[in-house]
């Protein structure tokens, strides 16, 4: 006997319940495989340590980093603001240009002029022969190599502790939902305000090549025109500009220590807890 309409709709949901009930029960079965399980221990555990840690930063690193920090620009004389410049030493720079010019080349027969293509026709190695290396040197300047020694260190110790107290605040960061969500909006602005502050500690690592490629080109032109005595002013101008900006950043490291610490304290319950019963409407 054939079935109604209603008979077929009946038995293909049937069909379709006993489908879900078996792919429920494989679903089931995969999550509960001592292999998930495993994993969900790992990261389980992974969580745990980096609360952990994060909260051994909050509470002990970045204050300890914002004293250490304080001591070192109040006390070290290596970190007071310049108040004169540093001497380029022209006489070494002079002596160096001098003796380049009277230079003789190796082989005696041969003159630094430039050779035709005929002569290098002639003899392929001329061209390597007649090329003069520069005794010249001219050292950098020992203070800022320091300065920027100590900065480069507290930077990478920085971007450390940053990444994983940032990493932590994401991590107890709920699900998505309607409502009861000023608890979250104070995690991403902490998440925000870490983020920003690992973006200047990367633009601070950036602007000490930038030193070094300015001062480079600096020297050169002043290694070709010894007598040329705006270069060595050019010189003395951005080793200033550069003692003064390694303090600015250190203060702005120690500074964004104090302000991230105060932030973090203050608003510590909701970062780890930021819904609770109580604050849901109508409970």
């Amino acid at each position: 006997t054939p079935m109604g309409p209603s008979q077929d709709h009946a038995a293909g949901s049937g069909m379709a319940s006993k489908h879900g009930q078996k792919k429920d029960k494989h679903v089931t079965s995969s999550e509960d495989s001592p292999q998930v399980k495993e994993v969900r221990q790992k990261i389980d555990k992974l969580r745990q340590g980096i609360a952990a840690e994060a909260e051994i930063i909050v509470h002990e690193k970045m204050p300890q980093k914002v004293a250490e920090l304080s001591k070192i620009l109040e006390e070290d004389e290596l970190w007071k603001y310049p108040d004169q410049d540093d001497i380029v030493n022209l006489a070494a720079m002079d002596n160096a240009a001098g003796s380049a010019k009277k230079r003789k080349l190796e082989d005696g027969n041969l003159s630094p002029r430039k050779t035709s293509k005929s002569d290098k026709d002639h003899d392929g190695s001329l061209c390597e022969h007649s090329i003069i290396k520069s005794d010249i040197v001219f050292g950098s300047n020992e203070r800022i190599l320091k300065q920027q020694a100590l900065l480069k260190k507290e930077i990478q110790d920085c971007l450390q502790m940053l990444s994983k107290v940032k990493i932590w605040i994401q991590l107890n960061i709920p699900k998505v939902e309607d409502g009861n969500n000023f608890g979250v909006s104070i995690q991403e602005e902490s998440v925000n305000d870490l983020a920003k502050a690992e973006d200047t500690s990367f633009a601070l690592l950036d602007g000490i090549n930038k030193y070094f490629m300015t001062r480079g080109k600096l020297v050169s032109r002043l290694g070709k025109y010894p007598g040329v005595k705006d270069y060595a002013m050019s010189i003395q101008e951005v080793d200033r500009r550069e003692r003064v900006n390694l303090c600015l950043s250190l203060h702005d490291l120690r500074n964004n220590y104090f302000i991230l610490y105060d932030s973090i304290t203050k608003n510590l319950d909701k970062i780890k807890k930021p819904r609770s019963n109580h604050d849901l409407p109508f409970t």
